[in-house]
């Protein structure tokens, strides 16, 4: 019977194929709340006035959180992918209902588990540099994220309701070629001339065409939902 050690051996060099490596430890993996829809034939409306504020790509911040499924998930390694990646521009208008965002990630910037980011989730902080690049590669790769046709992650709010401090936005997120609707609850904090959004939201990675790895049987497999937390600092601006 193999030890514990040659299996991770053996499985580690079929994770690294996968969108990203499995979770090491049996990590609770969250359950699905936001519903992702279907694309429709909507367009945005973009506000004709209003404050324009535009994102602080150094002081605003993504990460992702992977986790393993399977009975063997516990042999697996979690990852946390993220970075100063968001871009674009946010328009408050009156009424606030009709206020509106666009956002990029730039998906070649994303890093891969930092050994703070993976603290801050409960997971082990040390990972080796080739099980870093290796999940780098494969994330960029054609079969998900397909970086060199697909180069940025494209957002657009659809609408939303609720009040200024925690409104339900509704968005069109454009990922790896494949655009799917979805509600998120956002917190917003205004402070003179600076806007703080933050929140996290569930993505299947299913929806958006990208299927889970998995190997031994699908005993060791990449869960299909991801965890994504965000904080978006954006400052306002003179409109052109």
């Amino acid at each position: 019977m193999p030890t514990i050690n040659a299996l991770m051996k053996t499985t580690s060099l079929a994770l690294i194929s996968g969108i990203l490596l499995a979770g090491c430890q049996a990590q609770p993996r969250p359950a699905a709340s936001e519903e992702i829809r279907e694309a429709s034939d909507r367009s945005a409306d973009w506000p004709a006035q209003g404050r324009r504020f535009v994102v602080d790509e150094h002081a605003s911040e993504l990460r992702i959180v992977v986790y393993a499924d399977g009975p063997l998930a516990r042999f697996g390694h979690p990852h946390v992918i993220g970075g100063a990646v968001l871009s674009g521009e946010v328009m408050l208008a009156e009424p606030f209902t009709d206020s509106a965002l666009r956002l990029a990630i730039d998906v070649a910037a994303l890093e891969v588990d930092r050994p703070a980011w993976r603290l801050d989730e409960g997971f082990d902080p040390d990972m080796t540099e080739a099980a870093i690049a290796g999940t780098k590669d494969n994330m960029l790769s054609a079969s998900v994220l397909n970086a060199s046709r697909f180069p940025s992650i494209e957002i657009e709010s659809l609408g939303l309701v609720g009040p200024p401090w925690q409104p339900d936005i509704e968005l069109r997120l454009h990922l790896a070629g494949n655009s799917r609707e979805l509600t998120v609850p956002v917190g917003i904090e205004m402070n003179n001339n600076r806007l703080i959004a933050s929140g996290r939201m569930l993505l299947s990675q299913r929806e958006f065409g990208i299927e889970p790895f998995s190997a031994a049987g699908g005993s060791l497999a990449v869960a299909d939902t991801l965890l994504v937390r965000f904080r978006i600092l954006a400052i306002e601006a003179d409109l052109p």
